[in-house]
């Protein structure tokens, strides 16, 4: 997977626009609940994601293969264990916790 870049902010607002992430990630980043490391952060971001999966699948398919630079269909054809393997490496990226914090403003 490569680099989080700006250019990629706009096809995670697409994907944040289908779910009920933004309010989570405003509690998160700006106070409201106890602040968590970004392990904690990107387990409950994925499993937000995995409860809204019928509303996002298509975005986030598309999110994938924008940062993946491959067609939507080859993300749509991988392996289970390789589509959990990228989840965790877009979850655990250095630059996620800076990239999710511009999403929630």
């Amino acid at each position: 997977m490569r680099t989080l870049k700006a250019k990629d902010v706009i096809p995670m607002g697409k994907l944040l626009s289908k779910t009920d992430i933004k309010p989570m990630l405003k509690d998160l980043f700006f106070g409201g609940k106890k602040t968590r490391n970004n392990s904690e952060l990107a387990i409950e971001l994925a499993f937000q994601m995995l409860e809204n999966i019928d509303k996002i699948a298509n975005a986030l398919f598309e999110f994938l293969a924008h940062i993946e630079e491959k067609t939507v269909t080859e993300i749509e054809e991988l392996p289970l264990d390789e589509l959990v393997e990228l989840l965790k490496q877009l979850f655990g990226d250095k630059n996620f916790g800076s990239f999710f914090k511009l999403a929630a403003k």
